[in-house]
Parts: structure tokens; C-alpha cells; sequence
């Protein structure tokens, strides 16, 4: 997989604290916003747990896509989320789970985050890459055609 660092949210970032944690890095979109090779190759948005998740208790994690005007220097709250994960439980955060896959949500202002949501109780172990990739690897299964 193919990961540029400067479109990067999180590098194998630990997310354990109750409570919302923002991605370790912020993209800035600029002032002209023509992401992925204009309009025949849109990026895509990966968020994947490469740390399973442990806790003591029944913990929750949720993940946020938003967006602000201004880097988030500005008022209090003005990051706007356009898409949100379902509370996933902590036995689905094994390696390899992936959260909001697929296209980017928009329309986006000039920057960009992801935001990290884990409730319930504390994680005790646990951590995410994500970032904008050119395209999401899809392994796909087959039924095997032997009989064992």
C-alpha cells in the first residue's frame, strides 16, 4: 500500500484514552482543492488498525472524518464532521479492520482530520494508520477446491 506522508493523518498512532483524540497530523488542502489526479483517479480514504485493540472493560471506538476553514486555530468548534463509523467494539479491533472505507466524504474545506472517539472505558492497547491513498487493496477469497 502506498502511503505519501504528507497525506497522512496518523502513523501507527496509539489511541487509548477515553474520550476524543485527533489524528496526529492535520492535511491542508489548499487554497485550490483538486485531490487525486483530477477527476479519473479520486483518492481514497484508509483508516486501519495496525495495533489490535485491548481493554479492561466493554470499550468502544468510533472514527471521525471532519473538516475545517481554518485549521482549527479559529473558534472553538470549528472542525464539522462529514462522516462518522459506528461505535465498533473492542473484540473487532483486531489488525487489519478498516474504518469508513472507500471515497472521500465532501464536500471538504481547506483542512482536513481525522478524530478518534473511544468510550465506554479506557483502551488499554491499540493503534491506527490512515491517510489519503491512490486506491484501497481488496483481497478477495476463495472457496478452496480441494477436499481436506
Amino acid at each position: 500500500m502506498l502511503i505519501d506522508s504528507q497525506n497522512q493523518f496518523s502513523a501507527a498512532q496509539a489511541v487509548t484514552s477515553t474520550g476524543s483524540t485527533p489524528s496526529s497530523n492535520i492535511i491542508d488542502l489548499g487554497v485550490a482543492r483538486d485531490i487525486g489526479g483530477a477527476v479519473t483517479n479520486p483518492l481514497a480514504l484508509l483508516c486501519e488498525v495496525v495495533t489490535p485493540f485491548a481493554s479492561g472493560g466493554s470499550a468502544t471506538l468510533a472514527v471521525q472524518f471532519q473538516t475545517a476553514p481554518d485549521n482549527g486555530s479559529g473558534a472553538p468548534g470549528s472542525w464539522v464532521t462529514l462522516a462518522q463509523s459506528d461505535a465498533i467494539p473492542v473484540a473487532s479491533l483486531v489488525r487489519g479492520y478498516r474504518f469508513l472505507p472507500g471515497g472521500i466524504p465532501g464536500p471538504t474545506q481547506r483542512f482536513v482530520r481525522l478524530n478518534y472517539i473511544v468510550g465506554t472505558a479506557a483502551m488499554t492497547a491499540g493503534a491506527l494508520t490512515a491517510g489519503f491513498v491512490p486506491a484501497l487493496e481488496v483481497t478477495t477469497s476463495y472457496a478452496r477446491g480441494y477436499v481436506a
